[in-house]
């Protein structure tokens, strides 16, 4: 995305608007309402259900696309809606969301994470390659049980690697 004076007004806009539903939200939660207030828990308020496949792979990009990479952001959001549409369904991401939002939220880059999930919706981002465009799933290569990436599984089947994470397709 080549940077202009109106791409810098409509993210300036745009970061505007995100502060003001922040605000909004933080003081809807915040009124003594019959609304339900967020649990101390930081998890989400009771009867909030997120599943905008635009929202819910942005909230994939945020969490998992920690380097400021544009392929990277593109890829997370494309693998994301990968998954939504062959499970037919998008997921509850509310938990998620409401964590992002209560735990060291950069606006930033949620706004980076937007912009790369309506750039794969609207066509206007095509990732590539074929693997990476096929890719349903992603899967962090550092682990849990210590192994190294080199020797991991997922490695062996993954033909996308990206960074630190591996785009594999997962038959559903």
């Amino acid at each position: 995305m080549h940077l202009t004076t109106s791409n810098l007004r409509s993210a300036r806009l745009g970061l505007v608007a995100l502060a003001c539903f922040i605000a909004l939200a933080v003081t809807a939660w915040a009124s003594p309402s019959d609304a339900p207030a967020a649990p101390a828990d930081g998890s989400a308020p009771e009867g909030l259900v997120i599943t905008s496949p635009r929202i819910c792979a942005a909230l994939a990009v945020y969490e998992l696309a920690a380097t400021d990479d544009w392929g990277l952001r593109a890829t997370v959001a494309n693998t994301s809606l990968n998954a939504f549409r062959d499970a037919s369904r998008v997921p509850d991401c509310a938990p998620g969301i409401t964590k992002a939002l209560t735990q060291s939220f950069q606006p930033e880059r949620w706004q980076l994470a937007l912009d790369a999930a309506d750039a794969v919706l609207s066509g206007s981002y095509q990732v590539s390659p074929a693997a990476c465009v096929r890719a349903n799933a992603v899967v962090p290569l550092s682990t849990a049980d210590g192994k190294e990436p080199s020797t991991s599984p997922v490695l062996a089947r993954a033909q996308c690697v990206m960074y630190d994470l591996a785009f594999i397709e997962v038959a559903p």
